[in-house]
């Protein structure tokens, strides 16, 4: 394999599945907490629906953001970090043509792999109830339409069931059958040629216990939400139960949401924004978002044109 494709996210994501541990992804919704987040260091990043529809549309998780605003968020998101993304594709935005179509997007932004769910549309987000599955039949043309439109043989497709909640297994009174409706989907998927599977909220840790179990080798996917619906597992959790990778998504937007409350609060309150803002400046925001980095390109592109001109840019750090 040449450098090259060892250097592609998709590739890099794949191997990364291989090593034997629980790979960590919180969740990111725009391009600041992309940059904090990919300073901090993990091993992929999450693309969420829910921070994303939030961010990009002002609109609850409810199907409101489309294909073409996806591509957009995840292209910005995808240029300003070197780790792997996994993005949300909610449904796949319609027939099999549409999520062709989905696929080649997300692929030319540059993210690594997506998951695509058994939902019926318009979908909601998980952890909300009254949300219901499509037919088994519908749920596989979807995973199959993926895995056959991927140009790059590396990008993932993972295949998520919603079925543990579904209103047609019992909503939140929904018991084993539901679960095991869900393992055979998540079977199903595989088949159809999936690489990875996603259990939207498995209730109990013998739930996850058995779900890795029942899907062997294949690598498995489980979501944490703050008092979702699955249990608070921390990371060393996920580990432990044999979960091959992690998402957080709620890890960016909701302290965020809470700052900003607090932020825009003090200032309504006291007339000022200083104590919330802890002593930073503007310029500490810029820092985040690669100041650093610009001026040191701006640097670089005046020193060439004075060796090749002799003259001096305009051009100045201040």
């Amino acid at each position: 394999m040449s450098s090259i494709q060892n250097n592609r996210p998709t590739t890099r994501f794949r191997e990364a599945l291989k090593q034997g541990r629980c790979l960590i992804g919180p969740g990111v919704f725009d391009g600041i907490s992309t940059r904090v987040a990919s300073k901090i260091g993990f091993d992929f990043l999450y693309l969420a629906g829910s921070g994303a529809t939030g961010s990009y549309c002002a609109e609850p998780d409810l199907s409101v953001m489309t294909q073409t605003e996806f591509f957009e968020m995840g292209r910005m998101v995808a240029m300003h970090t070197d780790l792997p993304i996994i993005a949300d594709a909610d449904t796949g935005f319609g027939g099999p043509l549409n999520i062709a179509r989905t696929v080649r997007l997300y692929e030319h932004a540059g993210i690594a792999g997506l998951h695509i769910e058994d939902q019926v549309f318009p979908k909601r987000c998980g952890q909300l109830r009254g949300k219901d599955v499509v037919d088994l039949e519908v749920y596989i043309e979807r995973v199959r339409s993926a895995v056959e439109a991927r140009q790059d043989p590396d990008f993932v497709i993972i295949a998520r069931t919603d079925a543990r909640q579904a209103k047609k297994f019992g909503g939140p009174s929904a018991g084993s059958e539901a679960f095991h409706e869900g393992v055979k989907r998540l079977k199903a998927a595989v088949a159809a040629g999936a690489d990875m599977v996603f259990m939207e909220s498995p209730r109990t840790e013998e739930e996850c216990r058995t779900l890795v179990k029942e899907m062997g080798d294949v690598p498995v996917l489980i979501n944490v939400l703050p008092n979702g619906l699955t249990p608070n597992f921390k990371t060393s959790d996920c580990n432990r139960l044999g979960f091959r990778a992690a998402i957080y998504p709620c890890t960016g937007f909701i302290p965020a949401m809470l700052a900003m409350q607090r932020s825009y609060g003090a200032l309504k309150a006291t007339g000022t924004d200083l104590q919330a803002c802890e002593g930073k400046t503007i310029k500490d925001f810029f820092d985040q978002v690669g100041l650093a980095e610009a001026w040191e390109f701006d640097a670089r592109i005046s020193d060439f044109s004075e060796k090749q001109t002799g003259g001096k840019g305009a051009q100045e750090e201040s």
